[in-house]
This record gives C-alpha cells, sequence and structure tokens, in this order.
C-alpha cells in the first residue's frame, strides 16, 4: 500500500477542509487512481459526498493498494485542516502515507518546504506534520452508502453564497430571542419561475428574504424530463424545506470554494446542494454534495 503525492493548491485544499470540519470532525477519505473522494456525516444529519478530480488539490499522485489501488482512511478534519494552515506560505508540499517512527501507527506525513525568513540563512526549511489516521476495510467502507432522495419537485441556481450566508447569520441571531421549539428553524423555498426564498418565522418573529430573476438549470438528457416533479407542478408553485439555521450556516461555509450551486428541494423532505468548484465551462466538474433532511412541520 502506498500513496504519495504533491499538494497543486495548499489554498484550494485548505478551504475544502475548513468547509468540510465545519461540518463532522472525521472523514472517509478514499483515493483511487480515478478521483478523490471526501464523505462527510455529521450527528445532525448532514452528509456531504465531495467528489473531487486528482488535478484539483494533486499531482506526480501516485496509488497503489491491493485493493483495485484504493486506500481508504478515516481522517481527522481538523488535525488535517491545522496542519494545513500552519504551511499556507509554503513554496511546495508532500502528502504520504506512512507509519509512525514510534509505535507503526499510520499516518499521513504532510511536508512542507518553507523558504528561510533570516537574512544569515540562506535557502529552506523541511517541515513535516503528522496526521494520525485509520486505514478502513473494504467491508467498511461498503456500509457507507450516500443518502438516496427522490427527484426534486424544484432545483435552482442559488445567489452567491456569501449574500445567503450573511442574511442567515442575522436571522439566527434574531432566533436567540425565541423561546419557540422552532428556535433556529429556516424555511427555504423555491420555484421553477428563478425565486428563492429563505425564511425565519417563529411566534415571536417573522422575516423572510426572496431572490427573483434567478436560473432554473435544464434537466439533462439521461433524466426523465416527461413526468419529472419539477415539469409536471406550476412554474411559481414553490417547494420547501425545514432546516435548522446552525447547520445550514456551516453548510454555507463552503461559500470560498463555490463557483456555482444548484439546490434541489424535495418538498417537505429534503434539500441537496450542487457545490461545482469550477465553472459550467471547465470539463473538471469537481462537486460537493451536501445532503440536508427537511424538519415536520
Amino acid at each position: 500500500m502506498r500513496f504519495k503525492t504533491s499538494v497543486r493548491s495548499i489554498n484550494t485544499f485548505l478551504k475544502l477542509t475548513q468547509s468540510l470540519s465545519a461540518i463532522a470532525k472525521l472523514a472517509w477519505l478514499r483515493l483511487s487512481e480515478d478521483d478523490v473522494r471526501f464523505v462527510v456525516k455529521a450527528a445532525e444529519g448532514t452528509a456531504v459526498w465531495a467528489n473531487l478530480s486528482i488535478e484539483m488539490l494533486f499531482e506526480d499522485y501516485i496509488v497503489t493498494s491491493a485493493n483495485n489501488n484504493i486506500i481508504n482512511l478515516e481522517v481527522p478534519l481538523d488535525r488535517l485542516h491545522k496542519s494545513l494552515r500552519s504551511c499556507a506560505s509554503a513554496s511546495q508540499a508532500v502528502l504520504r502515507l506512512t507509519k509512525r517512527a514510534s509505535d507503526g501507527s499510520p499516518i499521513l506525513a504532510l511536508t512542507v518546504t518553507v523558504a528561510s525568513a533570516s537574512d544569515f540563512l540562506a535557502g529552506s526549511t523541511l517541515i513535516t506534520q503528522e496526521i494520525p489516521c485509520r486505514v478502513l476495510s473494504a467491508s467498511t467502507v461498503e456500509l457507507i452508502q450516500e443518502p438516496q432522495t427522490p427527484d426534486s419537485d424544484v432545483h435552482i441556481f442559488l445567489p452567491p453564497l456569501s449574500r445567503v450566508r450573511g442574511i442567515t447569520d442575522r436571522f439566527n441571531k434574531l432566533s436567540t430571542f425565541s423561546l419557540s421549539e422552532d428556535r433556529y428553524k429556516l424555511l427555504l423555498s423555491a420555484n421553477m419561475a428563478g425565486e428563492f426564498k429563505m425564511a425565519l418565522v417563529g411566534a415571536e418573529v417573522k422575516v423572510e428574504s426572496k431572490w427573483h430573476d434567478l436560473q432554473n438549470p435544464v434537466l439533462a438528457d439521461s433524466e426523465n424530463r416527461e413526468g419529472h416533479p419539477s415539469t409536471v407542478r406550476s412554474q411559481t408553485e414553490f417547494a420547501q424545506v425545514r432546516v435548522d439555521g446552525r447547520e445550514w450556516a456551516k453548510v454555507l461555509k463552503v461559500q470560498g470554494l463555490s463557483r456555482r450551486v444548484i439546490a434541489c428541494i424535495c418538498d417537505d423532505q429534503a434539500l441537496v446542494l450542487y457545490v461545482f468548484l469550477t465553472e459550467e465551462a471547465d470539463p473538471d466538474q469537481s462537486v460537493l454534495t451536501y445532503y440536508m433532511s427537511s424538519y415536520s412541520a
């Protein structure tokens, strides 16, 4: 079993681990010859499946194993993020799977090259950070299944997540004054006429923000357009989900990575977000898929 790679973009990797660590502490990291995947599941129900091209994060990438050259690891996201953050200014970084010298435990070793800051010392310094990890068997990861959701009633391109997050933070502050069971519950809704709404509805406060003139993506040829829920409902009819505002705010921390975001709403059931890390014309379709269940009304 061998894994070694140079980090192509420490900044992108740093933003990725920051957004994922906001959801949960641990991630399943799947390394293969085809792609890199992160899977994160929070106790509250939010799940993230990140499918990334190798080129999005790495170069000079080597992965070999007896399991069809696939390596499955359990990685602590906070440790990985802190290691990347401490070497954000490095000129070069190499990540490899190895064993700790003291006890033979598996670790991800992040070795970075840092230019000397001293006027008296020329050259560079190598610094290695150790991230403990756990190698997962193929039988273990078979139990990790991507959530299944029905076809969406509405799908829509969201406005810039920075704007949505700013309003979410204001709504969450208002929720602190509520004593009802609906505290921190936000109502997200959209229709096929390019409208998206976010509302805080409780006994003490009712506020709403609404966006117009958004785009509704066209269904792919591979999807059954005829009879699809989004095609048989009125374009102006809203589909909605109720989510925890604090969890929604954690999801929106992906704003630093997102280039475009499609929200798929299964009415009163679930919200699925497709966060694309590239523009539509880019052949690299690296995407983070977020799943959030709806609270009952």
